[in-house]
Parts: structure tokens; C-alpha cells; sequence
């Protein structure tokens, strides 16, 4: 049986380091392609399908640009994009450092934060927040007329309208 020392901090298997990497590889991604755009880099990104094909934004819709302007400097264009673009990149910042240290010092480090992102509870409760704050953004663009509009004109809305059913049906 392990102490809680040993639980706390043990030596990382090949097959965790490999995961590890994985994980810091797709949280600092972003983080770094956001800083890079500063210098001058031009990175297409591909668009939401959601967005492309029904007209209507995804959840994580501004949260590219948030980071952006986070990577910037600018903290309240960053909320205007998207109020959970800092909070997110806090926490890809964090998990990146704190993946890194794991892989230096070859050890699976456990704190508190971690519990806490890793606690379904609490990502139960992130994502209705996250769901309620789209929700109500969806509804400002629907008293705004924009939402009904980008939807006619998406490539789903064209298709019934116009009786093309081949491009949705692919027959």
C-alpha cells in the first residue's frame, strides 16, 4: 500500500508520459497559436461547422478571438468575445505548467486544482453555466433579428427553400 506522500508523488510510466505529452500538446496549442498571431503568423483555422452549415454559433463561438486578445494584452476585448476565454485560458495556462513540471521532474504531482477540474460535480456545473451564458446569447441575437437571418441564409436553410434535398441528403 502506498503512503500519501507516494500517492501524491510518484515516478510517471512510459504510457503517462506519452498521455501527458498528448495533454500538453492540445492544452498548449491554443495558448501558442494565439501568441504567434502576435508576431505576424497568419493561421487559418477552420470555421464551425454548426455555424457554417445552420447559421447559428456554437458554444465556444469568440472563444478563438478571446484568446487573441488575451495573447494581446487585452483582457476586456477578451471577455467581449467570449466571458469564459480568460477563464479557460487560466486554466490551459495552468494545466500546461503544471503538465510540464510532471515531465521534468518525471513525477505525477496531484494539488488541489486538478481535483477540482477533475471533479464532475464541478464540470457539471461549468457546463450549465457555459450552456446558460450561450443560451442567453443566442436570445440577444434573436431579439436582434441577426440569428433568424444567419440562419436563412445558411447552406441547411438554402437547401429546404430552394427543395435542393441532395446536398443535405447526399442522394
Amino acid at each position: 500500500m502506498l503512503s500519501r506522500k507516494q500517492q501524491l508523488s510518484r515516478d510517471l510510466s512510459p504510457q503517462d508520459k506519452k498521455k501527458k505529452i498528448i495533454q500538453l500538446i492540445l492544452l498548449a496549442l491554443p495558448i501558442l497559436v494565439s501568441y504567434l498571431t502576435n508576431f505576424g503568423w497568419k493561421i487559418t483555422l477552420p470555421g464551425c461547422p454548426l455555424f457554417h452549415y445552420l447559421g447559428i454559433p456554437c458554444p465556444g463561438w469568440g472563444l478563438t478571438r478571446s484568446f487573441y486578445a488575451i495573447a494581446q494584452g487585452n483582457l476586456l476585448k477578451s471577455i467581449n468575445f467570449h466571458l469564459f476565454g480568460p477563464i479557460l485560458f487560466t486554466i490551459f495556462l495552468s494545466i500546461s505548467f503544471h503538465l510540464m513540471y510532471e515531465l521534468v521532474k518525471n513525477k505525477k504531482i496531484s494539488n488541489a486544482y486538478l481535483k477540482i477540474i477533475k471533479n464532475s460535480n464541478y464540470q457539471i456545473i461549468f457546463l450549465w453555466i457555459l450552456l446558460g451564458y450561450h443560451l442567453t446569447r443566442l436570445l440577444n441575437l434573436w431579439k436582434t433579428g441577426q440569428l433568424s437571418r444567419s440562419f436563412l441564409h445558411s447552406p441547411v436553410a438554402q437547401s429546404i427553400l430552394t427543395g435542393h434535398w441532395s446536398l443535405i441528403t447526399g442522394n
